[in-house]
């Protein structure tokens, strides 16, 4: 039984809370907004050209920027719950609660009116649930 405990710990070394470098975890959340905020932007300039080179209407505008929201957070929460291997439904929730908090100034800034209905509940509701989904399947792709 004494090797087996050895053999185990060699596989699957555990960190204890002390050990964990929570100056790395900031920067893997700096770095998964990044790619959050860079894969929303290019998709949205994807949707932008289609809809100019083509007949499309902008009546769908709504669902396809919550779409490209669960996107950009499934996948960003993904990678960066990957990189931390712990505790990535936290992770995954967090960083899209952040993120949806972080695009309100920059609707603002386009002239898009703050108002807290419950549409933002709803946005931050959606955006934490799919962050913790795309952080469990982050930590087990490891």
């Amino acid at each position: 039984m004494k090797n087996r405990n050895n053999y185990m710990k060699k596989i699957y070394p555990v960190k204890t809370e002390d050990e964990t470098d929570h100056s790395s975890t900031y920067m893997v959340m700096l770095k998964s907004l990044l790619i959050c905020f860079i894969i929303s932007f290019i998709m949205i300039l994807i949707y932008a050209l289609v809809l100019s080179f083509s007949s499309i209407s902008d009546t769908s505008m709504s669902k396809v920027t919550q779409t490209i929201l669960i996107i950009s957070v499934a996948i960003s929460s993904a990678y960066g719950s990957k990189k931390t291997r712990h505790r990535g439904w936290l992770f995954g929730s967090l960083l899209g609660i952040i993120f949806a908090i972080l695009l309100i100034p920059f609707g603002m800034a386009l002239g898009q009116a703050f108002e807290f209905d419950v549409f933002l509940l709803a946005k931050l509701l959606v955006t934490a649930v799919v962050g913790a989904i795309g952080g469990i399947i982050g930590v087990n792709l490891n």
